[in-house]
């Protein structure tokens, strides 16, 4: 059931976002040249520029800040936040399921870190005993040369 309803919250929102778009793309500005351009006072005229990947972009007119929506767009925009505060509230039962899947997460990695630094401790420990062995053993062989040296003498 719960699958059901977060299934319809997503298509929701996905209508949301094909709406919202579709009009965020159309504008009274696009398409216009760059004289009709200059000559509304709604527009501004973007000059062509290339990105730093090399592309270039051709140049074009849109709207200026805060003058490109329309009362439209504005009231769909109220409708989308509603509708979001609405699904927040619905998803607050499951957001405690959230949190506990996100502690669980988290003791997770914290319990795998530990576990590696652990192995990380026990590798050293092997190492140092290694470099400890072959000391001892260099030291051996030094006395024993020593020994040989002052029997041959």
């Amino acid at each position: 059931m719960k699958k059901l309803i977060m299934m319809g919250h997503a298509l929701i929102l996905a209508a949301a976002f094909a709406l919202t778009g579709s009009i965020a793309a159309d504008s009274a500005c696009k398409g216009l040249g760059e004289s009709e351009c200059k000559g509304n006072d709604n527009c501004t005229w973007v000059s062509g520029y290339s990105q730093k990947d090399g592309d270039k972009v051709k140049a074009y007119c849109r709207a200026k800040p805060g003058k490109g929506d329309s009362s439209e767009k504005k009231s769909k925009k109220k409708k989308e936040k509603s509708e979001k505060t609405e699904e927040a509230v619905k998803s607050d039962d499951s957001g405690d399921k959230k949190e506990d899947k996100k502690e669980k997460k988290a003791k997770k990695k914290k319990e795998k870190k530990e576990k590696k630094e652990k192995a990380e401790v026990k590798d050293d420990k092997k190492e140092d005993k290694k470099a400890d062995k072959k000391e001892k053993k260099e030291k051996k062989d030094k006395k024993k040369k020593k020994k040989n040296k002052d029997e041959d003498k």
